[in-house]
């Protein structure tokens, strides 16, 4: 059976129609933490090195504050130990101005110094269902996320040694924990209100109370209009059931909540196949167990409160200021919705989704629009594959 055929394999029904992997994977924990006591930038520094030693080190580089700093600690790391330096590798996207980044990358390159830089131009090479998604696919079936092949053209570039991604950096860096709140409150980072108490005494409730009150805040995911009513509650359910399980203390919640995560672990799962299936082995600086056991280490009970505040902390020697604060980053789903995409959905016929989870009238309305919703791109890769195999 080829892997078309597997279909998204890594995705339970549910999760594909849903475009999201939910929930925890009960096999994943962090490995025991090594002797000493490394802090946050010195574990790090061990990932970019061992990518640096087992060259060629590949840093794909989008010219964001994540892949920016994994640059300038290569760079950095390079030039002290007499390594060869990393190549970075970014991409130009031909008529998408939402994806330009050029004047980030050429102020990050020129203050690292002393890096080769690769700059591939892309136009419509990364359709979701373009030459080399599909090539992807036909490989590993449908890997979530669905734009994980953003990194097929870059991972050549690394064949024989290390591709050094981002990934990870986003969501550990920043705040927006269930708990942030709270935890500001009993480090004395932020002045109490009445409502802590209630949050107080939820968190050393049983679940069961804990889950009221965590439910009186916003729905934690966006309604999902293409799934049938039942199937979008049960979806907000998985949701809710995940918010209730991170535990309280920041430190825990990294190392045992968001470790484990189906996010976290099948996204590394995607990447390393994609980077294997080029000949590279793939690392991520910022979602290594090392780096997350330090950074838990040094935060202890109170997450980060800014993500600029947390990125100068650790990078202030090795990046310039403008990129340490900037805000906002590159999107790229306008690379992903493209020709080949619009031809299939323009002739499909409704086939190849299961029509107890998804209502296939919603979903094709949702694909007729502009910018249809990134959730539904698992489900339309997964239907390609139905359709070739």
């Amino acid at each position: 059976m080829t892997a078309a055929a597997r279909g998204a394999w890594q995705m339970s029904p549910l999760e594909l129609a849903a475009g999201f992997v939910l929930g925890l994977d009960p096999a994943a924990s962090l490995p025991p933490a090594l002797p000493g006591t490394p802090t946050a930038r010195v574990a790090f520094e061990q990932v970019v090195r061992e990518a640096l030693r087992h060259g060629p080190c590949v840093v794909s580089f989008s010219g964001g504050r994540d892949s920016s700093a994994v640059l300038a600690v290569a760079a950095r790391i390079a030039r002290r130990e007499g390594l060869a330096p990393p190549v970075a590798v970014s991409l130009r996207f031909t008529g998408v101005p939402a994806a330009e980044e050029t004047a980030w990358q050429e102020k990050v390159v020129a203050e690292v110094g002393g890096v080769e830089w690769h700059r591939v131009e892309v136009d419509t090479e990364l359709d979701l269902l373009g030459p080399v998604a599909t090539r992807e696919i036909e490989r590993h079936g449908v890997l979530w996320p669905a734009n994980t092949a953003f990194h097929a053209p870059i991972a050549p570039f690394a064949r024989g040694g290390t591709l050094l991604t981002g990934f990870g950096g986003d969501e550990i860096m920043s705040p927006g924990w269930a708990w942030d709140r709270l935890n500001r409150v009993l480090t004395r980072r932020a002045r109490p209100a009445p409502s802590d108490l209630v949050e107080l005494l939820a968190s050393r409730a049983p679940h069961a109370v804990r889950r009221r009150v965590l439910d009186r805040r916003p729905e934690p995911s966006a309604p999902s209009p293409w799934l049938r009513p039942e199937v979008d509650a049960q979806v907000q359910e998985e949701w809710k059931r995940l918010r209730d399980l991170e535990p309280v203390r920041h430190d825990q919640a990294v190392l045992r909540h968001w470790w484990s995560s189906r996010y976290v672990q099948v996204t590394r799962q995607s990447l390393g196949l994609l980077a294997a299936g080029h000949g590279a082995a793939v690392a991520h600086p910022f979602n290594d167990p090392r780096f997350l056991q330090a950074v838990a280490r040094e935060r202890g009970r109170a997450g980060p409160l800014h993500r600029s505040r947390e990125t100068i902390r650790l990078f202030a020697d090795v990046l310039p200021r403008e990129t340490l604060v900037r805000v906002g980053k590159a999107t790229f789903n306008g690379a992903f919705w493209g020709p080949e995409t619009r031809a299939f959905v323009a002739r499909w016929d409704g086939s190849g989704v299961d029509h107890e989870l998804v209502d296939v009238e919603r979903l094709a309305a949702t694909w007729a629009g502009e910018d249809p919703d990134a959730r539904t791109w698992p489900l339309l890769q997964s239907v390609w594959a139905a359709h070739v195999s």
